[in-house]
């Protein structure tokens, strides 16, 4: 095992976070998130397995968090059926199970596409068991582990709050990752950020395309960029739609808007034309049961208005449209005819192929790759598994809640949050490669799930206060 200077200053800052509000290390851990080209930790006993710097904050957290006797009752009370919890748990413990017997009993059955690449091997090759059964496993207890202790601590009192800021600082901080990519690359500087970029990951950061230098800010490449931070303008754009703290959130969501638009992320622009129009149309009918507010009457007059303009614009001026077209040909209307597009259909082929093969069971969580995660979900986990984690999901976004003292800004925090699991189940059913959504989704699931808290008892807990930003307003 080697220690990277990042993992030095992660160890510090867990550290020193222990003696803190625990709303330190809750904004240190979803600003860590950020960092998917970092190693804290690299483990060559487990060929090269990389541990992030976030990964290795949620430990401190989940001490931290738990050692607080309310917040850990309120995580526990979070795993009964038939809460998301539950569901997750159950999820959690298939996965580990299909992992350590599918590729055992159904080992040279079938072909896979390995979730790592030895050397320049991009080939199948026959269903075995692999470390990467349990590293996939243990990515997934720590989603499991990240949900269920933010849980508790969102049904502190003021848990939820410090949540939602927490994240807002996580959006300021993507961007500007963002802008120091591109400050680097323009001014020759990239070594610079080579301390968060130390993971033994092919690392996409210095590729240009149409023209454009393309964004991968604090990740690996673009798409993974891009991924991010559609979920980031899901948030804060709902977050606007629901008037609170108007200013702040537009702002947010307009740059991050541009971070997209930049990004040159295909699965990103899909992405958001799914996203766009999934929020126009819900504005629609919210206006149609008379609960128009101001953002919703700027998006409905507005959004065709500038989608109107700009294509006329683009349309007069050869150039431009030339050049929107090559950007449209290259990155969306092309993308299936080169290799990397026949690559992805081939992984998606082969893990059909697999479910298959394995008569419904799966080869296992971790035994394979593809490109779309409902695919992927299939070819892993078979038909029991792909049930379990359909039903949490549907318990996220279709769940009955019974919040106590609830309140229009924690309604708009959650109703963000779920805004934000959308945007991530869209990138991941376009393009993600693994049965992992990542700790980010299962933080926006912990917030999205999250019960206002009793306020006679929870007061009694710890101190879990700790807001830097303004206190939100509500508006429309």
């Amino acid at each position: 095992m080697t220690i990277e200077l990042i993992g030095f200053l992660t160890l510090a800052i867990g550290l020193v976070g222990m003696f803190l509000d625990p709303s330190f290390l809750v904004y240190s851990f979803l600003g860590a998130t950020l960092l998917g080209s970092a190693a804290a930790f690299i483990l060559t006993s487990l060929g090269g397995t990389n541990i992030s710097p976030a990964h290795l904050l949620l430990g401190f957290l989940t001490v931290k968090l738990l050692f607080d006797k309310t917040i850990r009752k309120n995580a526990l009370d979070g795993l009964g059926a038939p809460s998301p919890g539950f569901w997750l748990l159950l999820t959690v413990m298939y996965c580990a199970l299909s992992a350590f017997f599918m590729p055992v009993f159904f080992e040279g059955k079938t072909f896979v596409y390995p979730v790592r690449v030895v050397g320049s091997n991009v080939y199948t090759d026959l269903l075995a068991p692999s470390t990467s059964n349990l590293t996939q496993s243990i990515y997934l207890i720590g989603d499991f582990v990240c949900f269920f202790v933010l849980s508790g601590y969102a049904r502190t009192p003021f848990g939820l709050r410090t949540l939602s800021n927490a994240v807002l600082a996580t959006v300021m901080l993507n961007l500007v990752f963002a802008v120091l990519d591109l400050v680097t690359f323009a001014t020759g500087t990239s070594e610079l950020l080579l301390v968060i970029r130390n993971a033994n990951y092919a690392l996409l950061s210095d590729t240009e395309i149409v023209g454009f230098k393309r964004i991968v800010g604090s990740f690996i490449e673009a798409s993974s960029f891009g991924a991010a931070t559609l979920g980031f303008f899901a948030y804060t754009s709902k977050l606007w739609l629901l008037g609170v703290n108007p200013r702040l959130t537009a702002m947010l969501s307009a740059c991050s808007l541009v971070a997209l638009v930049f990004s040159t992320s295909s699965t990103a622009y899909v992405g958001l034309v799914v996203l766009v129009a999934v929020f126009y149309l819900e504005a629609g009918i919210q206006a149609a049961f008379g609960r128009m507010t101001r953002q919703r009457a700027l998006l409905l007059m507005g959004a065709p208005f500038a989608i109107v303009v700009i294509g006329i614009a683009t349309f007069l001026n050869e150039a431009a449209s030339a050049y929107v077209q090559n950007i449209a040909d290259t990155l969306i209307f092309n993308k299936m005819t080169t290799q990397s597009g026949y690559e992805r259909a081939a992984w998606n082929a082969q893990a059909l192929q697999v479910f298959l093969d394995t008569y419904g069971f799966g080869a296992g969580n971790g035994s394979l790759r593809a490109s779309s995660f409902p695919i992927v979900v299939l070819g892993n986990l078979g038909i029991f598994g792909t049930v379990l984690v359909c039903v949490f999901l549907a318990s996220i976004f279709f769940g009955k809640r019974h919040f106590t003292g609830a309140n229009r800004i924690d309604d708009a925090d959650r109703q963000a949050a779920k805004a934000a699991c959308f945007a991530a189940l869209l990138t991941a059913t376009i393009s993600g490669a693994l049965t992992d959504l990542g700790l980010p989704f299962f933080a926006f699931a912990a917030i999205a799930c999250a019960r206002s808290p009793n306020m006679g008892s929870a007061l009694m807990g710890a101190n879990v206060g700790g807001s830097y930003l303004p206190k939100p307003t509500v508006t429309g």
